[in-house]
């Protein structure tokens, strides 16, 4: 049976997910992805991805966002990049609730190597600017700012058809009046394992579990997350 392998890392991924959170301070989620990517010149790439993310429980919609996305690569194995999200999010707190619209964009600078023989190190620094959007007259907006660091280990093992990965990152996330340089405090960390399963006629399949906490003290939240998304590459 060839897609096994895949069936395996679905079951274990998902067998490690404790689905009664009992905390307040703790939720599972489901993420999932479609995408298509488009080469249009050497060294460049476009993408476009939706996406439709659910919490608690993954019973109530959290948020869904159209993405678009370029990278250019501007020397060997180093590119630059950036995205755009315009996102609808589900408010279901307070007295005022309802589905917010917002608009964030980020700048990267990603740079990949071979660490040894078909196990690759990546890194990638991300500077991430999100806003509300229709705020009533007299509201301040106040953007807000993040800056990112991840460092993601991919292996391609012979014979294979899954390509595991493994990806530490954290997030600083700036407050008012501070600096991201020598007022930088951790405010998020992720650690993710997924794998992906490259179809060539069909597409790219993925799926990861994903463990994210935030650290401040105002806001101690920890959730889990399991991952879905597909892309298609037209050339």
């Amino acid at each position: 049976m060839k897609n096994k392998p895949f069936i395996i890392i679905i079951v274990l991924l998902c067998t490690t997910i404790n689905y009664g959170q009992e905390d307040d301070n703790k939720d599972f989620a489901l993420w999932n992805s479609i995408g298509v990517k488009y080469a249009p010149i050497k060294r460049l790439k476009l993408g476009v991805e939706q996406h439709l993310r659910l919490k608690e429980d993954a019973s109530t919609t959290d948020e869904y966002f159209t993405e678009v996305q370029a990278e250019f690569e501007i020397l060997k194995n180093l590119e630059i990049g950036g995205a755009m999200r315009f996102i609808k999010e589900n408010d279901n707190v307070g007295k005022i609730q309802g589905y917010e619209k917002h608009f964030r964009y980020n700048v990267d600078l990603s740079y990949r190597l071979e660490l040894i023989k078909k196990l690759d190190i990546a890194f990638r620094l991300r500077y991430q600017n999100k806003r509300e959007l229709d705020l009533e007259d007299g509201v301040e907006d106040i953007p807000g700012e993040t800056l990112r660091f991840k460092t993601a280990f991919e292996y391609s093992i012979k014979n294979w058809p899954l390509d595991p990965e493994f990806a530490v990152e954290i997030f600083n996330r700036k407050r008012d009046g501070a600096a991201f340089i020598g007022d930088a405090k951790l405010s998020r960390y992720r650690l993710t394992w997924g794998a992906s399963y490259n179809l060539k006629k069909f597409g790219k399949f993925g799926i990861y579990f994903r463990y994210q906490e935030n650290t401040r003290v105002d806001n101690d939240f920890q959730t889990k997350i399991l991952g879905l998304k597909y892309s298609y590459s037209i050339n």
